[in-house]
């Protein structure tokens, strides 16, 4: 059994709990349904901003072919190297302003 800071119980007891306000039997194994509960289920709402930002093209196209090259030096261990590092460091230096 859970029980969580707003004092709501999960588990057997829930069902258990519920059984007994609803005068299900749940000696005889009531099911959820009968039980009169809901199953749980995962909601996301988004604004309509969000949508807005969400289906505007950012003018980025995905590079297969680099992709493929980068990771074939990372493999071969020419990637990691201070030339590489700085570069890096200065390419984020410069998008923080």
């Amino acid at each position: 059994m859970q029980i969580s800071n707003n004092f709501s119980i999960s588990g057997a007891d829930a069902l258990r709990s519920a059984s007994r306000a609803s005068g299900v039997d749940a000696s005889r194994g009531a099911t959820v349904a009968e039980a009169g509960i809901a199953a749980p289920s995962d909601q996301l709402d988004l604004s309509p901003e969000a949508l807005a930002i969400g289906s505007q093209p950012t003018g980025e196209v995905f590079r297969a072919d680099r992709v493929a090259e980068l990771r074939q030096a990372i493999a071969d261990g020419n990637y990691d190297t201070d030339e590489m590092l700085t570069k890096a460091l200065s390419k984020m230096l410069e998008r923080l302003g």
